[in-house]
């Protein structure tokens, strides 16, 4: 029986997450260039990776379309996500010969696939899977690319993340103001550290640049006087004390304003700035081959932005166009082309997963 629609945006979908846009993602990972060859001894094995594997979701879509002796890696710096998905998907990972696509859990942040991924091993034997990445030729300093066939980056919060109060990333459940995406013992700064240490010219700095916020600075100001902060609850009594609970523009409002601050705060306790900027400039155009393909799921105008620009102009900075005298545009070659529009998820996914209202989904082929 052919699924309906409505049914597919579920299929995949667990307690622990709701994977957005599956279908399109998946769509446009096959599409690269080695997937679309018939003969199988000539495309030999696909590898991909799941740069953000959360609870798993988009990673079941994809080996339930690839080939016997196909790899998949997925990978996240979470421990308790790469737990849950490598249970789901066990049964990728625990079997003998070629029958199945393969599906290898890699603890690692994205930002630090180019050298983690050279060096993954098989769970159970513990010998090196691939040779991933790049190497160093002997006799002289080029560097072979060895490269993998596409790479999937959700870069939104995981809904059991978001759900799970002891995390602190929801503002509508009281839990300590951490946000720290990776293992607590890990260490690095809490958003409670950001709220009680910095001054006010520098949350109103994180506010407006990772949360678009038109009020930072009187938001700023109210968190210093509520200090100390020590739970999401008193970062909601700050944000509170100067945003009205309604207001005709619902972007000025205090459900949407907590948002912005609570992301804003997400962005820095984690650095995903900095590790998006490494992702997108220097992992990505390393390790995916020509004819591959980087598809991104974007939750907001920092992370699209970004991505827009790597995709398009093949740097984050604002691109300065030299041209020869004959006209032609001088400069390094572009890693990446487009692959047609930014799209958005459908009214009808957007009705059964309200967090897939603001997501944009953006693909390039690796030239």
């Amino acid at each position: 029986m052919t699924n309906t629609n409505s049914e597919l945006i579920n299929e995949y979908s667990t307690d622990y997450h709701a994977p957005v846009m599956w279908s399109e993602c998946i769509e446009a990972l096959l599409q690269c260039n080695r997937a679309q060859r018939q003969n199988e001894e000539q495309r030999g094995p696909l590898v991909f990776v799941d740069g953000t594997l959360g609870g798993g979701g988009h990673s079941a879509a994809l080996l339930e379309r690839l080939r016997p002796g196909d790899i998949l890696l997925g990978c996240d710096v979470d421990p308790n996500a790469l737990k849950t998905a490598s249970s789901r998907l066990e049964g990728y990972i625990d079997h003998n010969g070629s029958e199945k696509p393969h599906f290898i859990p890699v603890q690692s942040n994205f930002g630090d696939l180019k050298k983690t991924l050279p060096r993954v091993l098989h769970p159970v034997t513990e010998t090196p899977i691939l040779n991933i990445g790049y190497e160093e030729s002997s006799d002289s300093a080029t560097q072979q690319v060895i490269g993998v066939d596409g790479i999937l980056l959700d870069l939104g919060v995981s809904s059991h993340q978001i759900d799970t109060p002891e995390r602190g990333f929801a503002f509508m459940k009281d839990g300590p103001l951490d946000m720290r995406m990776g293992s607590y013992e890990a260490g690095g700064l809490t958003a409670a550290d950001l709220c009680n240490e910095l001054d006010s010219k520098e949350l109103q700095r994180i506010f407006t640049v990772f949360g678009d916020e038109p009020r930072a600075k009187t938001i700023a100001n109210a968190v210093v006087q509520h200090r100390p902060l020590s739970t999401t609850q008193d970062l909601v009594d700050a944000i509170g004390s100067v945003t009205p609970a309604f207001a005709k523009n619902k972007r000025k409002g205090r459900t949407s304003t907590c948002a912005r601050i609570f992301q804003s705060l997400r962005i820095v306790v984690n650095q995903e700035d900095k590790v998006l900027s490494r992702v997108l400039a220097d992992v990505c155009p390393t390790l995916i081959r020509a004819g591959g393909r980087l598809v991104v799921l974007s939750y907001h105008s920092m992370e699209d932005r970004a991505t827009k620009r790597i995709m398009r102009d093949g740097t984050l900075s604002k691109p300065k166009i030299e041209k020869d005298i004959y006209g032609n545009v001088m400069g390094p070659p572009k890693p990446f082309k487009p692959v047609g529009k930014r799209q958005a998820a459908t009214e009808e996914e957007v009705a059964l997963n309200p967090r897939a209202r603001s997501a944009s989904l953006r693909i390039a082929e690796k030239i």
